[in-house]
C-alpha cells in the first residue's frame, strides 16, 4: 500500500542539525513523501537554507511559536498526509530505505514505530520498543516520535499537543492514546532514525521539569496510574538504597 507520508521538522537557530535532517529526508527511496519545515524564526542562517531548498518542501514557515508543541501542531494543520512522522532538526532518518521500512506492505494500524538509534561517546547504542504497549510501558519508557509513523486522524479525534506542557506533551499523547484510544499499533525491527542527544528533553537540566511534568499530568488525569507508580518506584528505589548503605557499612 502506497500511502502519503508527511514528515515534519521544527527547527529554532540549528543550522547544522537542519542541513543533516533536510539531507537524510531527501535521500529517503519512499516516492510519497511531503517535507514541511516549521522555523522559529531563526536568525543564525537556518532560514536561507530553507530558502534555498524551499523547491524540495511541500511547506514552510518562519515566524515566532509559543515552543515545540505549538511548532509541532502548526505542521500537522499543514500536513495531508495519512500518517505523520516528527523529526525534529538535529535527528536524521538512519538510512535511505527508512521510511520504506516502516511503510512494509499492506500498512493499517495507527501507529507504526521502530528502534531509535543514539550515539554515546562516538558509539550507537539502539533502542528498542515492545511489540505491546501497555500503562506500564509508559512508566520509565517512551514511544520515539522520530521514528513512529501516526495517522493524522489521531490528532483529530485525541486532540493535538499540549502546548501547556513544555517537554513530555509527545509522551502525554501516546499515553492517553494507550489508555483511552485502544489503538492499533505495529513493531517494525528495523532501526529507523537516529536521535540527537543535544535536544531539550535530554538536557540534564531538564529531568527536574520532565519529572514534574509527569507527576503533575498523571495527578490530575489518572490518579491510580500515578499511585501505582510512585509505590513502585518506592519498592525498586528503598530496597536498593538500603542494600547499598548496608554494602557501604561492611567495607
Amino acid at each position: 500500500m502506497s500511502c502519503l507520508v508527511s514528515i515534519i521538522t521544527i527547527n529554532l537557530n540549528n543550522l547544522n542539525g537542519l542541513r543533516e535532517t533536510v539531507k537524510s529526508v531527501l535521500l529517503q527511496d519512499y516516492p510519497k513523501i511531503e517535507y514541511l519545515i516549521i522555523d522559529g524564526a531563526s536568525t543564525d542562517g537556518s532560514v536561507d537554507f530553507i530558502e534555498n531548498y524551499k523547491h524540495r518542501f511541500y511547506y514552510w514557515v518562519s515566524e515566532e511559536d509559543k515552543g515545540i508543541y505549538h511548532a509541532m501542531n502548526k505542521g500537522i494543520i499543514q500536513a495531508n498526509g495519512e500518517y505523520l512522522l516528527f523529526l525534529n532538526s538535529g535527528d536524521i532518518l538512519y538510512s535511505s530505505e527508512a521510511i520504506s521500512k516502516l511503510i512494509g506492505e499492506n500498512i493499517y494500524e495507527d501507529l507504526v514505530y521502530g528502534k531509535l538509534g543514539v550515539y554515546k561517546n562516538s558509539s550507537l547504542e539502539v533502542i528498542s520498543f515492545p511489540s505491546k504497549l501497555s500503562r506500564i510501558h509508559f512508566q520509565y519508557g517512551f514511544l520515539p516520535h522520530q521514528a513512529t509513523l501516526i495517522k493524522k486522524n489521531l490528532f483529530i479525534t485525541f486532540g493535538f499537543y499540549k502546548t501547556e506542557f513544555k517537554i513530555i506533551s509527545d509522551w502525554i499523547f501516546f499515553l492517553d492514546l494507550i489508555i483511552k484510544g485502544n489503538p492499533t499499533y505495529r513493531y517494525v525491527d528495523h532501526l529507523i532514525s537516529i536521535f540527537d542527544l543535544t535536544g531539550i528533553s535530554s538536557q540534564p537540566t531538564n529531568r527536574k521539569i520532565i519529572t514534574s511534568e509527569i507527576k503533575y499530568y498523571l495527578k490530575k488525569n489518572y490518579i491510580m496510574t500515578y499511585w501505582y507508580f510512585k509505590v513502585r518506584w518506592l519498592l525498586m528505589y528503598y530496597p536498593v538504597r538500603i542494600l547499598k548503605e548496608l554494602r557501604l557499612k561492611l567495607i
